[in-house]
């Protein structure tokens, strides 16, 4: 709940000095940008033979390792601003888990832990606007950026793990 409390605070700084300058300088899309500076969205990775990081990234920030050869196998998420997000993992052995929805300052959490299995890829549906990630994957490296209201990032069937991700609103 302390998270939510300081992505709440975090959205509100953002709003502040995001509208005001754009408002300010009197270029179009000042809504735009308003609309952008109110959408949060942070993301913690669970790594094998490390358990969760010990803080949330934040906006397009890494979570998760590269070079390393270490899986995300669970991946915690939390947004303000967005309505919700809607997301869900492809697990190694198991394949699609199920969707899980929740509203904003809600926690979302997909993938496993204490099963050693790594998530392959990742799908992402939001409640307003879109999103927009990029996952690093095992023997490949960074796909690239895909966004969108409903999104897909890593692979099925390739028996590549997701090692770090980086995801924006």
């Amino acid at each position: 709940m302390a998270l939510a409390g300081a992505l709440l605070a975090l959205s509100c700084s953002l709003v502040g000095a995001g509208t005001a300058g754009a408002a300010a300088s009197g270029q179009p899309g000042t809504s735009t940008t308003r609309a952008a500076a109110n959408r949060v969205l942070c993301y913690q990775a669970h790594i094998a033979g490390v358990g969760w990081e010990s803080a949330y990234s934040c906006g397009g920030v890494m979570a998760g390792t590269t070079g390393l050869g270490k899986a995300v196998e669970a991946l915690r998420f939390i947004t303000v601003g967005m309505d919700g997000l809607c997301a869900r993992a492809h697990v190694s052995t198991i394949g699609w888990q199920t969707w899980v929805c929740v509203r904003d300052n809600e926690t979302l959490e997909i993938g496993t832990t204490g099963q050693s299995l790594p998530i392959e890829a990742v799908e992402f549906q939001t409640q307003g606007g879109s999103v927009a990630a990029n996952a690093h994957l095992s023997g490949y490296g960074w796909q690239g950026w895909v966004a969108g209201g409903r999104i897909t990032v890593g692979t099925t069937g390739a028996n590549r793990s997701i090692e770090a991700i980086m995801v924006t609103p």
